[in-house]
């Protein structure tokens, strides 16, 4: 049995460019028979609501240039074909709940609100190159929980109002391509949760006026070049806890007035912002705290206008800002703190274009992670009055490069850092109005560390407590601070070399006490006069420098110490140079005494020492003035016994002569030259001293005969007192 026969396509075109009811076109117009592939309505003027809720249709529908009065109702409906609108006018458009099969599609229209709530649509929905005009602060596009298989495109599109899709899934692609969002400040596009098998496209020419939020959505990547994002004041862009399996494109040109929010998100590709701007009048111009990501590309040409905040982000290749400008004077231009980056950090100049990486502002990294490189190459860092960067705790395993023209205008911290690899910082200027202008305060570093090639400071160079395991090079550095210290050096520790050569003569202190290096490499011009501080310092070897140049550098230190004289005095000992260690031991003593907090007394008994026993290293001086006072007084004595000027003391008094030229009887007889050496040689007994002295009762020569002898006796006590302190400083240095 043979069924009719259906009606490949129905146009109504007897109603065309009639103005008529709603229901006398439903009556006039085979709408919802089953008999028919299509039904087309051209140029009709429909008044009422035309209202094809609840229906099952199971033709295709097609409104060309029509002008719907009260709008379309499709709310429930299931369309087995595509539903088309073309040309038309319509005031709502409602299809909450609909199942449309084959899609949807409504192409440059004049609409005033449309809904797709809960909308199920197995092909596309398309409201390509229409315009929705409602008012601003109310839903002009509403559809909540759709299910779109394939791509949502409100491509080329003018909206005024918000457009509403919060948990929607969309099977390919949502199409923003040159689309005009406006809801002024509120709400643009409300994508929360939504998730998008393919691509959000953003593109060409695509511009919203309000917040455009995609919260906890999920798509394949995320493209708004060369768009043009706006809420001055607030929220452009909100994205938290989004997930994106490629990337994230707000780069080539795009312009953001207000706060791009990327609060974590996670994108499994790369954050591109290249040659983009942004701009937020209220402090965050990129928020994107806890951000994961492959890449994060800030550069060449993208510059940001308040803080881009990239704290605890976790990137597991590069973060590049590489000829980024970041302007926040007032506050954090740049804040990285507690990032982590597998890979490298560029905070540099282009090479190619030269653009100088350049933030006008605070840049934190505090407590960052570097699995490689951190590069400032070039870079310019401003915050004058306070810390331009920031690196506290960074932890860096390649290198930190602050060098060829990097320029810091502010303080830069690298305290407690722990770099792997050098830390080059040659041909670089620091500047700054407050101390420190270069602080590496506990700096742990694996390599070098590289203050050379014009390495300037106008400001203290920090570096106490600092352990690094190979060189410290301030070869030809300029230290032009004016402080009270220009380099801090107090407890520094170096496995290598410590060259300290700088370019000319530093005019504040210059502080390393009880720093410990391998090797001091200096020049005489490094330290300044009475502006050096060296107590504690320890080193194995020393540049050639001569000795007499090293005392002078000893003697110029700030406050006096025995320590350095003495360390460098061992340094001398183990290279087996015994003159110069004894030259630079007695050059200590004899500053001890110009510079040691000592009393008169103890002033004169060290000038004794030093000209008496050369301090313990000149032992046999006593024994020459001795025996030079022998020479002298033979004669002496000599004389005063042929001329009767000498008298025993304890010989009997019954014995008749007590002179030397009769001795008593059982009394040892006057010898000159044994008494001239007894008198040096306070505890020998040769029975001279103790038996024969100058009788005082023969006149003015007799007298000064007993004043000279006791002068020489003292003089042997003297002498003898020198030998004994002498030799026991030689006993203690052995």
């Amino acid at each position: 049995m043979c069924g009719r026969k259906r009606e490949p396509e129905t146009d109504c075109q007897q109603l065309t460019g009639q103005t008529l009811p709603a229901d006398v076109v439903l009556s006039r117009c085979p709408v919802g028979r089953s008999d028919t592939d299509r039904v087309t309505l051209t140029g009709v003027t429909v008044q009422g609501r035309l209202n094809l809720s609840q229906q099952h249709l199971a033709h295709g529908l097609l409104f060309r240039d029509c002008h719907f009065d009260d709008g379309v109702d499709l709310r429930g409906a299931v369309c087995e074909e595509l539903i088309q609108f073309v040309g038309c006018e319509l005031n709502d458009l409602h299809a909450d709940n609909i199942i449309a099969r084959k899609g949807f599609s409504v192409v440059d229209c004049q609409l005033r609100r449309v809904s797709f709530a809960s909308a199920q649509i197995t092909e596309d929905l398309r409201l390509s190159k229409s315009r929705l005009s409602h008012e601003v602060d109310h839903v002009a596009l509403h559809g909540p929980n759709m299910v779109i298989e394939k791509s949502l495109r409100l491509d080329e599109t003018w909206i005024t109002g918000e457009v509403r899709i919060p948990f929607s899934h969309v099977g390919q692609d949502l199409d923003l391509r040159s689309a005009h969002l406006d809801n002024g400040a509120g709400l643009a596009l409300d994508a929360t949760s939504v998730i998008v098998g393919g691509q959000l496209r953003g593109d060409d020419g695509f511009t919203a006026r309000g917040e455009i939020r995609l919260c906890w959505g999920r798509m394949s990547s995320i493209s708004f070049r060369a768009a043009e994002l706006h809420k001055p004041g607030g929220v452009a862009l909100r994205a938290d806890s989004i997930h994106v399996s490629l990337g994230c494109y707000l780069d080539q040109g795009l312009t953001a007035s207000g706060t791009v929010r990327l609060v974590g998100a996670q994108i499994d590709g790369e954050l591109a912002c290249t040659a983009s701007t942004f701009t937020s009048a209220s402090g965050a111009a990129i928020e994107a705290e806890r951000l994961v990501a492959k890449d994060v590309y800030l550069d060449r040409g993208f510059r940001a206008d308040g803080v881009v905040r990239l704290v605890g982000a976790q990137l597991a290749r590069q973060l590049t800002c590489t000829g980024g400008h970041f302007e926040n004077p007032a506050g954090d231009a740049l804040d990285l703190t507690g990032i982590t980056c597998t890979g490298s950090v560029y905070l540099n100049q282009d090479p190619q274009h030269e653009q100088c990486f350049h933030a006008h502002g605070r840049v934190q990294m505090c407590g960052a992670s570097i699995g490689e490189s951190l590069v400032c190459s070039s870079g310019l860092f401003e915050f004058p009055g306070g810390v331009a960067l920031d690196a506290d705790g960074l932890n860096a395993v390649g290198d930190v490069r602050l060098n060829q023209g990097f320029r810091a205008v502010g303080r830069v911290r690298l305290s407690r850092a722990t770099i792997g690899r050098q830390l080059d910082c040659g041909a670089s200027s620091f500047v700054s109005t407050e101390n420190p202008a270069l602080d590496l305060t506990g700096l742990v570093g694996h390599g070098d560390v590289l203050l050379t090639s014009g390495f300037r400071a106008a400001g203290q160079v920090r570096m106490r407590d600092a352990d690094v395991s190979r060189d410290v090079d301030l070869s030809t550095a300029h230290l032009e601070g004016t402080g009270t210290k220009v380099f801090d050096a107090f407890g520094l520790r170096v496995g290598g070399t410590f060259t300290f050569q700088l370019a000319q003569p530093p005019k504040a202190e210059v502080d390393v006490r009880f720093a410990d290096v391998r090797r001091l490499n200096d020049s005489p011009s490094s330290w300044p006069t009475r502006q050096t501080s060296m107590e504690g310092l320890t080193y194995q070897s020393v540049s050639n420098i001569p000795c007499s140049g090293r005392i002078e550098i000893l003697q110029g230190t700030k406050a006096f110490s025995l320590q350095p004289y003495r360390q460098l005095g061992k340094v001398y000992r183990e290279a087996s140079k015994t003159k110069e260690e004894r030259e630079v031991l007695i050059a200590g003593l004899r500053d001890y005494r110009n510079r040691g907090k000592l009393k008169w007394p103890q002033r004169m008994w060290n000038l004794f020492l030093e000209h008496t026993v050369g301090y313990g290293y000149r032992l046999w001086r006593p024994f020459v003035i001795a025996l030079a006072l022998v020479v002298l007084n033979f004669p002496i004595y000599h004389t005063a016994e042929h001329h009767n000027l000498m008298e025993s003391v304890g010989a009997k008094e019954s014995q008749e002569h007590h002179n030397v030229k009769h001795c008593p009887t059982d009394f040892p007889c006057f010898n000159p030259l044994a008494y001239s050496i007894q008198l040096f040689i306070p505890v020998s007994n040769l029975h001279e001293v103790d038996k024969w002295v100058p009788d005082a009762t023969r006149g003015w020569w007799s007298t000064f005969l007993l004043g000279w002898t006791w002068l020489m006796i003292i003089i042997g006590w003297l002498l003898a007192a020198a030998l004994g302190a002498g030799l026991s400083q030689a006993v203690r240095r052995q």
